[in-house]
């Protein structure tokens, strides 16, 4: 069995006290708190911020004010500037060499490398856990992803996610690079998703290299252990739907084999496709993830760069903000 990347978040449920992120010193200056919070610049339009960087401005600021005290002083570039170069890579796949929109300009090659990492890494600890979770957010949830899948399975019990594995083109490892070789001289993780009827993305691990099957990338995630806790509690709206190459168990709903049931088959892949529409949706937004050119780091910072853009995702779904073409 392949080996995954690194020790994953624990995504499974969100608890607002241990997730929020560690600021640093309980007890900022108010000087200090004044040079960070008028670096932001408060008469940009929220049209601005979309443009730029895919997420509103309302995003933006809540990153800013959730990271900002860490990362105050520790380099020449203001906070907003690491946040905006930041995101600005996820929105387009280049922040260095672009010009934006609407005056944005962008960092130096070696400022931005410099600052990603842990810019990057401050905003992952922020949002990542507090926004990806497969527990349900309130009662009405479950009936509702239940009732959206009811619809197009027909009566199907219990369907309340799907899950599927996408492809996220890296750049050519220096390490073992054949277990990361997906197809026509590429290099990929592959990354575990479950989606819920609105999109949301539930739970996310791309921390498996891209030569691995989906149905090892289930057996190797631990998910799986949630699902059957579920079942064994009596929690009948709890199952998935997924395709033909993962494992049978109870919780999960495959195409049945050959010819046994076309119409079931057919229902099943129209919903489906909920998942494809959604990653179709991440991937326009966040254009990191095309491959276009492929991400350029060591699979580790290519992971947290997924994590991250799965959890603006979602809080870009909260906020009812337009699709990116």
């Amino acid at each position: 069995m392949l080996p995954a990347l690194m020790v994953r978040f624990n995504l499974f449920e969100s608890d607002d006290e241990s997730d929020a992120y560690n600021t640093g010193s309980e007890a900022e200056s108010e000087e200090s708190e004044q040079i960070y919070r008028e670096s932001f610049p408060y008469l940009l339009e929220d049209e601005w911020f979309l443009k730029c960087f895919h997420v509103s401005r309302d995003i933006f600021k809540s990153l800013y004010d959730g990271i900002a005290p860490t990362l105050l002083s520790q380099y020449e570039a203001t906070v907003y500037d690491r946040i905006a170069a930041t995101l600005r890579y996820l929105a387009t796949g280049t922040c260095t060499s672009d010009r934006g929109v609407g005056g944005y300009k962008a960092m130096p090659r070696a400022e931005f490398q410099a600052m990603f990492p842990q810019t990057l890494n401050a905003i992952r600890q922020l949002i990542c856990n507090q926004h990806i979770s497969l527990k349900p957010r309130n009662r009405d949830e479950q009936w509702e992803a239940t009732s959206y899948f009811r619809r197009i399975l027909g009566p199907t019990p219990g369907v309340a996610f799907c899950a599927v594995g996408t492809h996220i083109p890296i750049a050519e490892p220096s390490e073992q690079k054949h277990l990361f070789y997906y197809k026509y001289g590429t290099y990929s993780l592959n990354a575990l998703m479950i989606f819920d009827h609105r999109k949301r993305i539930r739970y996310v691990n791309a921390s498996f290299c891209g030569a691995m099957h989906d149905s090892h990338l289930w057996n190797s995630s631990g998910v799986d252990s949630h699902f059957a806790q579920q079942h064994a509690k009596g929690n009948e709206k709890c199952n998935l739907l997924a395709n033909s190459m993962f494992p049978s168990q109870p919780w999960i709903i495959k195409p049945k084999p050959g010819i046994v049931d076309p119409t079931f088959n057919a229902r099943h892949e129209r919903a489906l496709a909920t998942a494809d529409t959604a990653v179709h949706l991440l991937k326009n937004r966040f254009k990191c993830l095309l491959g276009k050119p492929p991400i350029p780091y060591t699979p580790p910072e290519c992971v947290a760069v997924i994590d991250v853009c799965c959890a603006l995702h979602n809080m870009c779904l909260d906020e009812n903000l337009p699709d990116i073409k």
